[in-house]
């Protein structure tokens, strides 16, 4: 036996109006776009803001990168083993820990560097497809939430 009418008509209203369902959709197409113009980079975007975090602040300890992102430490840590073996990070002590200490490397700077052109066509990209009133909309968001721009 299939789901009710009831049951339909629950799942056709939550599909069309949840709020956290678009914010996902939404997420998923602009970090689509990040990610084909870093490919070429070696980097998705999740990984690239983490080096950009991590070079804003100069060195950063785990738990300070998981608070100022919003990410799980799972998240985190599978990021910054990657992120070290490709030589992008590094962390003393080496073998990580609670209380290690992330930093970027010369390579990990150099990458950047390299990416920026790639971030730069993206953000191009993902501004023409919101607009800029849909871009403005956003930062008000943001800016509501609390959400720093680090």
């Amino acid at each position: 036996m299939g789901p009710t009418r009831p049951q339909i008509e629950m799942a056709e209203r939550i599909a069309a109006d949840c709020i956290a369902v678009r914010v996902r959709l939404m997420n998923r197409v602009i970090t689509a776009i990040y990610d084909e113009a870093l490919r070429p980079c070696g980097l998705r975007v999740s990984q690239a803001n983490l080096l950009v975090a991590v070079a804003r602040l100069g060195e950063a300890r785990p738990a300070a990168l998981c608070r100022a992102m919003r990410l799980e430490k799972s998240t985190l840590s599978r990021d910054v083993e990657l992120l070290k073996r490709n030589g992008w990070l590094e962390s003393d002590p080496p073998a990580g820990g609670r209380n290690q200490v992330l930093r970027l490397t010369a390579a990990g700077s150099d990458l950047l560097g390299r990416a920026e052109p790639a971030w730069a066509e993206a953000q191009r990209q993902a501004r023409t497809l919101l607009g800029d009133d849909g871009v403005e909309a956003l930062r008000t968001i943001a800016a509501r939430l609390g959400l720093r721009k680090d």
